[in-house]
């Protein structure tokens, strides 16, 4: 799942089945994610987190992380630019999931994280950041439910960034949001976007590989009614269609499905 532009918390309305600011405190939770080319395991992260919220606003502290690569590989940034992400000797990262300005929000740049930021923290960040915001953004409109079933939708948006060797670019026209199980401990959302233009160019490739092509993708988010927090959350299915740019007509489209999904820890 990609990044997307993320707008102000919304006040709790009356009604609402859950606050969608989180109350103030810690969760603990564990990332995991595959993606899958073709039939073949390509990359992988596993990324131990926590979710804190406080003053109005949530930031995501990256415990520890790793990478696939045929094998799992430790993150293990140097001292200068893990000071640079506001790590310590618990954590390799604090970052600001909200409120972020619009421009920061689109473009994930060095305002978000600084430039330094190996793969295996930033990544694992735009889909942790995706979720964390589905419940508290306006623009999602989660705050407006109030009965099983009932579904809302929101408008487009698109997202940008350059870094760790891959230029992005999505644009969705929209989607929908749903409340697909309540009881008193939990409410469940489920967020789909309509189907996406993707553009991608792998730069760490000579010559860089440019790509184009879509993605369909979904998320169910459990909130806790009482606090806000996040419960849970996995992409229901996230699959993308792809075609690399200049190759003749007869070379086959690439395509890619994730698995997502964070714990508690």
């Amino acid at each position: 799942m990609m990044p997307m532009l993320v707008l102000a918390l919304a006040a709790v309305q009356p009604g609402a089945v859950f606050p969608a600011q989180p109350k103030a405190g810690t969760r603990h939770y564990l990332y995991q994610a595959t993606e899958t080319v073709g039939d073949h395991q390509s990359g992988g992260y596993r990324t131990e987190f926590d979710l804190e919220t406080s003053g109005g606003a949530t930031y995501a502290i990256i415990r520890n992380s790793s990478v696939y690569d045929g094998a799992w590989k430790p993150v293990e940034p140097d001292a200068k630019c893990r000071a640079a992400m506001h790590g310590d000797s618990t954590s390799l990262a604090r970052v600001k999931l909200s409120p972020l300005d619009p421009e920061s929000a689109k473009t994930l740049g060095e305002a978000f994280l600084p430039m330094c930021a190996p793969p295996g923290v930033f990544f694992p960040l735009t889909d942790i950041l995706n979720v964390a915001i589905i419940p508290s953004s306006d623009r999602f409109r989660a705050s407006e439910l109030r009965t099983v079933g009932q579904s809302l939708t929101y408008p487009g948006f698109e997202a940008a960034f350059d870094r760790s060797g891959i230029g992005f670019k999505e644009t969705s026209p929209g989607g929908a949001i749903k409340l697909s199980m309540l009881d008193k401990h939990s409410a469940v959302l489920d967020w789909q976007p309509a189907t996406a233009d993707l553009e991608l160019l792998e730069q760490a490739h000579q010559p860089p590989v440019h790509l184009k092509g879509t993605e369909s993708f979904a998320f169910r988010v459990d909130v806790d009614r009482k606090s806000g927090f996040i419960n849970r959350a996995a992409a229901m299915f996230d699959n993308l269609d792809m075609k690399v740019i200049g190759a003749p007509d007869t070379f086959p489209h690439l395509h890619i499905s994730r698995t997502v999904t964070i714990d508690p820890l």
